[in-house]
């Protein structure tokens, strides 16, 4: 899912984006113009991405907001601000690679064959293609994930927050998130998931617990956290009286595309 390999998408998407002479607002301290966006093209967790591609204007300011932040300002920031900021980066990132290649098709190949049509994983190593470039810094979905956000924040809720833009992932939010209510968000966000029975559920009768597959590509994180049962019982309804232990089935994950 990781590969190694790294490629660079050297220009935006949607036609050629000529920058403003007057200095864009910083991203995390302005984040108007992604609420504005989600306001638009996402409901209930699926994103326009037709309409998006037929008006790409404010879609295309997020992004130069995004990477107008300079290394200098965001050093100054607090952790919750730069982890709110990787979070939406990530989200948007996804987003971009989805337009730059829509209508998504299936790519040839058999790996092609094991996922929908219309999912992400039919753009070629799209975990390592560099679509956006942040403090100054080309960087890929993985790096974003793997190299940043695990390996800086050690947050396993960051997991129920960055969205892949397909269905098995976490319903991507309808705001931005923000270093004052991230806690809140990022807690809001893991217990959205668990009450998804597609997502998560538990069988009593045979004491078997249905996992995301998030839960075995990551358990590294959730094991920092006391392992995933444990975790997930933070998250759960205190009326669910969940064993601390029981066996685990992995659930299918749902590669399609989230789009409205």
């Amino acid at each position: 899912m990781m590969p190694l390999k790294k490629i660079k998408i050297t220009s935006l998407f949607l036609g050629i984006y000529i920058a403003s002479s007057f200095s864009l607002p910083a991203f995390a301290s302005d984040y108007s113009s992604w609420q504005k966006f989600l306001d638009l093209y996402l409901k209930d967790g699926l994103v326009n991405y037709s309409a998006v591609q037929t008006n790409p204007a404010l879609f295309n300011t997020i992004v130069s907001q995004l990477e107008n932040v300079k290394k200098e300002e965001y050093d100054r920031w607090s952790q919750d601000e730069k982890k709110a900021f990787w979070i939406n980066a990530y989200n948007i990132e996804a987003m971009k690679l989805v337009l730059v290649h829509y209508p998504l098709k299936r790519s040839l190949g058999l790996q092609a064959l094991r996922y929908p049509a219309n999912s992400i994983q039919q753009i070629p190593d799209v975990w390592n293609q560099e679509a956006l470039t942040v403090l100054e810094k080309e960087v890929s979905l993985n790096d974003i994930e793997n190299e940043i956000l695990r390996k800086e924040f050690q947050d396993p809720r960051i997991h129920f927050a960055i969205v892949c833009a397909s269905l098995g992932c976490p319903v991507l939010h309808d705001e931005p998130y923000v270093f004052d209510q991230l806690d809140s968000q990022l807690n809001d966000a893991v217990t959205k998931f668990m009450q998804n029975p597609k997502k998560f559920n538990y069988d009593g009768s045979t004491n078997t617990f249905y996992l995301s597959l998030i839960f075995k590509w990551f358990k590294e994180d959730f094991e920092k956290a006391g392992g995933s049962i444990i975790f997930i019982k933070k998250y759960i309804p205190q009326n669910k009286n969940l064993p601390d232990s029981g066996k685990i089935q992995w659930l299918e994950y749902d590669w399609s595309l989230n789009e409205k």
